[in-house]
């Protein structure tokens, strides 16, 4: 599979934008995601437990975020106490932000691996 392709369905998929026709959007609100692309009719979601993937990606790179904190904390002068509460309504604030972007990213991974399109 040519990583150009990879890259662009990736970055569709962070733009929450159909991987397949490129056009349409993947929500219908903040955290509502269309069964289907409203312009190539695609199923974004074959399977109830698929929402686990985004979720699983979601998780992760929270994660990283609150580890580059805790080394930031442990190797500077930063005063902890500061440092905790930024680093604690960074780790509330960016799943919720981040979860759209996440399960879109997730879609694009399921389409890549042609998943999308089995019965």
């Amino acid at each position: 599979m040519p990583m150009g392709r990879v890259a662009r369905v990736l970055t569709q998929s962070l733009l929450l934008t159909c991987p397949a026709c490129q056009r349409g959007r993947m929500f219908r609100s903040a955290f509502r995601m269309n069964v289907r692309c409203p312009v190539c009719q695609v199923i974004f979601e074959r399977d109830s437990g698929e929402i686990t993937g985004g979720m699983a990606i979601n998780v992760t790179i929270t994660m990283l975020i609150a580890i580059i904190g805790a080394a930031i904390a442990f190797s500077t002068d930063i005063p902890v106490v500061p440092l905790l509460l930024v680093l604690s309504a960074i780790i509330i604030m960016f799943p919720l932000w981040f979860y759209r972007h996440a399960r879109g990213l997730w879609v694009g991974i399921i389409y890549l691996t042609g998943s999308m399109f089995e019965d």
